[in-house]
């Protein structure tokens, strides 16, 4: 059976279940729709004030929207900013008799909850059990940078104590799917599978997996941070020109949480991005094996690439890797003191989460 650090993961354990449906706009949120090949379509200006957003504007061929705290910048095409950071749709937002459309989708799991998340039925639990995947583990080394000597995996699991460390200071249980340099498994796939459901069988409300990036361009950089690929839309490795289409009509475990995913993943790029300064590459979607089978929200991590080696020596420094861990659990924190926001409002409250909070 596999060990997880604490005290969690024991026989015996009583795992958490998925809701039994998924998380998706109240019920008494309505907005006209349009057919775009055959998925419904919302008007933009109609959409986002429903989120409590005015026109402001133009930023070049895209048009800006505004409140007092927060900033969309949306034109044609799958890539939007939220407050200044990079998003990446599942479907590009299209234009119909002069008008901008984003499908229902795209807005109901990624745009609302980012930006109005009281407007999203249920709310998730207040993540008290969290579990912190270090990615790899022999004898899977992950990605290795030749050059500099580095192997993916020891420095995933360097992080992921680091976070472990710096949570503990919540009221909340840390549990690790790996505490040394051993995976679950000597068989990748199910190693991804295993890690799923040690979170599931630990009755984890919250899981991060942390790892470390690779391109074949050495000279490629910055940070990213993949939920899972919702149904019936392509991962961004395949919205590319000329690739195959890879959606999948099926929904997993994971995509009960599709809006809470995506708040999450704001959260953790919004820190590691103000923390590392790093070029933001994006919130993006993969069909990644380790995310799959949750039953909670749940994030990929991949704060900087060790195939570029001035962001590999950075890593090789300890006070680096605790500006990672600092940045992962900062935006940690701020998911749950949204959370923890949005379940003590009355219902149809309608006001902003707290101020964000830093763990030193």
């Amino acid at each position: 059976m596999l060990a997880l650090c604490g005290e969690l993961g024991a026989a015996g354990s009583t795992p958490r279940v998925a809701p039994s449906r998924p998380a998706q706009l109240k019920p008494t949120v309505r907005l006209a729709a349009i057919k775009v090949e055959g998925m419904d379509y919302f008007e933009v200006e109609d959409a986002v004030a429903l989120l409590g957003l005015k026109p402001a504007g133009r930023d070049g061929r895209k048009f800006v929207f505004e409140d007092a705290n927060s900033r969309l910048v949306i034109g044609e095409g799958r890539e939007l900013l939220v407050d200044g950071l990079r998003v990446f749709l599942g479907n590009a937002v299209v234009t119909r008799r002069g008008k901008l459309y984003l499908s229902e989708v795209d807005f109901e799991a990624c745009l609302a909850p980012i930006m109005a998340p009281w407007l999203i039925e249920p709310k998730p639990r207040v993540p008290r059990i969290i579990v912190i995947d270090a990615g790899h583990g022999d004898p899977d080394d992950g990605m290795i940078n030749l050059r500099l000597k580095m192997k993916e995996k020891t420095f995933t699991l360097d992080v992921a104590l680091r976070v472990k460390k710096l949570l503990e200071t919540m009221d909340c249980k840390v549990v690790l799917t790996r505490k040394d340099d051993r995976g679950l498994s000597p068989i990748k796939l199910t190693d991804l599978r295993l890690r799923s459901q040690a979170a599931n069988r630990a009755g984890a409300d919250l899981f991060v997996s942390i790892h470390f990036n690779a391109d074949r361009d050495a000279k490629t950089s910055g940070s990213e941070v993949y939920t899972f690929t919702r149904p019936f839309q392509r991962s961004d490795a395949s919205a590319g020109f000329g690739q195959g289409d890879d959606s999948d009509p099926e929904a997993a475990p994971i995509n009960r949480f599709d809006p809470w995913n995506s708040l999450l993943a704001h959260t953790i790029q919004k820190e590691v991005r103000g923390e590392l300064k790093t070029s933001d590459r994006g919130i993006k979607t993969m069909h990644a094996g380790v995310l799959r089978g949750l039953n909670c929200p749940g994030v990929l991590v991949e704060s900087v690439f060790l195939t570029n080696d001035t962001e590999a020596r950075l890593v090789a420094t300890p006070a680096y890797r605790q500006q990672i861990a600092q940045a992962i659990a900062n935006g940690i924190r701020n998911y749950t003191t949204k959370i923890e926001s949005l379940r003590a409002k009355p219902a149809g409250g309608t006001s902003r989460a707290a101020t964000p909070s830093k763990l030193r």
